[in-house]
């Protein structure tokens, strides 16, 4: 049903780049240009990299592409996973939804073994017009906060800022984590994991 590509997207250029450049970027940004030998010898293929740092707790990315068209970016690091959920927008690859998720044991997930929690959302929509961007945060007291800016384009420039906050149930933010390397195909279905009273989405 997907293909895969150990790559990265890349919001400025709008596009996934290449599987090379990928590796250089986590050799430049997450291994601050200064891989282990036992790093190196993963660092000559995107894919054998994914495996390595999966089992290693290290950066790594995964495009998933259905049709030959991009649909979501995974991006696995030591503390999260986030998912940056792409479509074509007048041409160019449009980021509409993000979805970060703490895969880390602390003060929120202590005592849950083997799961990760939704943190944060970030849903983005756009025209010719306007561009609105819904920031929701859940906090560990079950509070979800919710920061909407709508940006203006014409006939003038002009921006709108609200910020709210509601009580919530954050049992279902708990999912299982991946079971490998290329195990993401279960975090696509964000409208059974968003729940009705957390956003509108189509």
């Amino acid at each position: 049903m997907y293909t895969l590509k150990f790559a990265q997207y890349n919001n400025t250029m709008k596009e996934v780049m290449s599987e090379e450049g990928t590796l250089e970027n986590i050799v430049d940004r997450a291994l601050d240009r200064k891989p282990t030998a036992e790093d190196k010898k993963h660092l000559k293929n995107a894919e054998d990299w994914a495996k390595y740092a999966f089992d290693n707790d290290k950066e790594y990315y995964v495009t998933f592409f259905k049709g030959g068209e991009p649909i979501a970016c995974v991006n696995n690091y030591f503390r999260k996973i986030s998912v940056t959920f792409l479509t074509y927008n007048n041409g160019e690859l449009f980021i509409y939804l993000y979805m970060i998720y703490n895969k880390e044991k602390d003060s929120h997930n202590k005592d849950v073994d083997g799961k990760i929690f939704l943190r944060q959302i970030e849903l983005y929509d756009e025209d010719a017009d306007k561009r609105i961007t819904n920031k929701v945060l859940f906090r560990d007291n079950g509070i979800m906060n919710v920061e909407t800016i709508t940006e203006t384009k014409r006939p003038e420039f002009g921006m709108n800022y609200e910020e709210k906050e509601t009580q919530v149930n954050l049992s279902h933010n708990w999912l299982r984590k991946p079971q490998n390397y290329t195990d993401y195909e279960y975090l696509f279905d964000y409208q059974n994991i968003l729940k009705p009273e957390y956003l509108d989405l189509p």
